[in-house]
């Protein structure tokens, strides 16, 4: 969830990112013949019953508060629970650790939290921006990411927004995002367990679309942010 950057590098960046993952894979599979494929992860999560994904949610919502970058922890709940329920439990946890992040600055660690984001450049933007707008701005913030994800949780405590429109307008403006983030690590597995079973890289026809679909919802979230200036000037 990066700061200022534009929508398109933004995302080549994640696209670069996944290749170097898959080649780290390829080199791994050279000195570990045991490593998990995703059944097998998935398979392993299944035999912990509903604590496989209490114990995600909970160690996402840390990863949240303890100010550690969530997109990683976001492909891999697609590696773990697949992109539908992958994109409710990241949902979930994303808005309930924004939530926390949001508490904690307001009531708990105020002056430390100003301390540190007022030596921010992007944080005299969004506060005046925030306190003239309100909801609306912060579910602009949301959907087009121009300020760092961990830093807006815990800047938003810091101006006079309702917890209520805070909450919500977080929830529905990361939902985007996060499908095609959880989508990409599900997509992920489709193109690693081959590499990692030591076959080749055959895609069935089925992977080939799910390729394709994820490139276009990439596609997608890098345009929005220009869609939603046009529709904010008018």
């Amino acid at each position: 969830m990066a700061g200022n950057t534009s929508g398109f590098a933004k995302y080549k960046r994640l696209v670069i990112g996944v290749v170097v993952l898959t080649a780290l894979v390829l080199v791994l599979r050279n000195f570990a013949q045991d490593i998990p494929n995703c059944a097998e992860i998935q398979k392993r999560l299944d035999d912990w019953g509903i604590w496989g994904p209490v114990v995600f949610f909970f160690a996402y919502v840390i990863a949240c508060v303890a100010f550690i970058p969530g997109t990683i922890v976001t492909l891999l709940a697609g590696l773990a629970f697949g992109a539908g329920w992958g994109t409710v439990i990241v949902s979930l946890a994303s808005t309930t650790g924004a939530i926390l992040s949001f508490l904690i600055a307001r009531y708990v660690a105020r002056d430390a939290v100003e301390g540190f984001l007022g030596k921010q450049a992007w944080f005299g933007k969004f506060k005046a921006s925030i306190e003239e707008n309100g909801f609306s701005f912060m579910l602009f913030a949301r959907l087009m990411p121009v300020f760092p994800f961990n830093g807006l949780n815990y800047a938003s405590g810091l101006v006079p927004i309702k917890l209520r429109d805070y909450a919500l307008a977080s929830w529905i403006g990361m939902l985007p995002g996060t499908f095609v983030y959880v989508y990409l690590g599900e997509t992920g597995c489709k193109l690693i367990d081959p590499i990692i079973g030591g076959g080749k890289l055959e895609l069935p026809a089925d992977v080939k679309v799910r390729i394709f679909v994820t490139f276009a919802l990439l596609g997608v979230l890098s345009i929005l942010p220009m869609i939603i200036k046009k529709l904010r000037k008018k």
